[in-house]
């Protein structure tokens, strides 16, 4: 594909290269990252820390902010200056890859599909699922092998559900739903009660987890992920969230809807997250919280009360990540302050004896 043709696909615009002001319209053949791209691939700026890579690339094009002002690569190649370059790069991508297997609408002869299930058109059930008794599976899913899904589960259409994921009982899925490896929606939350006798012996009992848990629709969810059901009622992910790998999510958490929660985060039980939520990685948030719209927990944040204004949140507990940054600069303050203290004691010191 000449790059011509690509900038007609993903609305770029050519910054001259060359020395005379054209503007080459080389073949390109690949996708690469700017340290591993060769003549003939495109690549992409999307993180400014990787800025210096532009000029010493090979490939022949990157992808680059409208407003961005580096100059063309050393080697040669164009700058594509577009709005997003990370959208850019996710429609130039498929041009040049395999697509993903196709999966034909059908039942495979290992699979276990309850006779009260009920199977809506276009739907591919794959090796070895099994499909609970009153099971409801809209038009079009996909449901790849080993997938378990349970009892009166309902999956609205166009869900793909991939190996190893398992439904539990009664939960309920959107339209458009994807759940990658080895999730699990609906395990009982973590609920028990400790007893002491007066004798001193220990006994722990076991509460019921009796509800389920809701998806709305275009979510997805990560591998290794776990959403856990609802003690009653229902634990609840708004529409178009979006979940990465190695979540946990309490009993009786509700998200709004535009949430992003990224790998290793925990949520516990009954905390509430509003509209548009970002929290990052390896954050966690305490139990019955309430987060607000567009509230964006950072990276490591240990989250222990409400946080109700819009902006970002840092540290443990977490604080507007302003304060947070103070707090962090103040050791170092009181480091540097303590060897001024010491270097004046020091030469007041030396002051004293010498006037002895």
């Amino acid at each position: 594909m000449r790059l011509s043709e690509l900038c007609a696909v993903v609305g770029a615009e050519i910054q001259a290269s060359a020395s005379d002001g054209s503007r080459p319209d080389p073949e390109i053949t690949g996708v690469a990252s700017l340290h591993d791209a060769l003549p003939g691939d495109i690549s992409f700026l999307a993180n400014p820390k990787y800025a210096r890579q532009v000029a010493t690339t090979k490939a022949s094009a990157v992808l680059v902010k409208s407003d961005c002002n580096l100059p063309p690569p050393a080697a040669g190649g164009a700058l594509l200056r577009v709005e997003s370059p990370d959208l850019a790069f996710a429609r130039v991508v498929p041009l040049f890859t395999k697509p993903a297997p196709v999966r034909e609408p059908g039942i495979h002869p290992s699979a276990v599909v309850h006779p009260t299930a009920k199977i809506g058109p276009g739907v591919h059930v794959g090796p070895l699922a099994v499909i609970g008794a009153g099971a409801e599976i809209g038009a079009g899913c996909i449901i790849e092998a080993h997938v378990v899904v349970g009892d009166e589960v309902v999956l609205g259409e166009g869900c793909h559900l991939y190996p190893l994921v398992s439904i539990r009982e009664r939960c309920r899925l959107g339209r458009r739903v994807t759940i990658h490896n080895g999730t699990v929606i609906g395990a009982d939350g973590f609920g028990y009660d400790t007893k002491v006798s007066a004798d001193g012996k220990i006994s722990v009992e076991k509460i019921p987890q009796l509800g389920i848990v809701e998806i709305g629709d275009d979510v997805e969810i990560g591998a290794n992920a776990a959403i856990d059901r609802a003690r009653f009622g229902a634990t609840s992910i708004g529409p178009h969230t979006k979940i990465d790998n190695l979540v946990q999510i309490g009993h009786n958490v509700r998200t709004g809807p535009y949430c992003g929660i990224v790998s290793q985060v925990g949520i516990a039980g009954s905390t509430h997250l509003g509209a548009g939520v970002m929290i990052w990685g390896q954050a966690g948030l305490a139990g019955h919280l309430n987060i607000g719209d567009r509230v964006e927990i950072l990276a490591h944040a240990g989250v222990a009360g409400d946080l109700t204004q819009p902006g970002q949140y840092l540290g443990s507990p977490a604080v507007p990540k302003r304060e947070a940054l103070r707090r962090f600069h103040v050791p170092h303050v009181v480091e540097r302050l303590e060897k001024r203290v010491a270097a004046l004691e020091a030469r007041l010191a030396a002051a004293e004896a010498k006037n002895d």
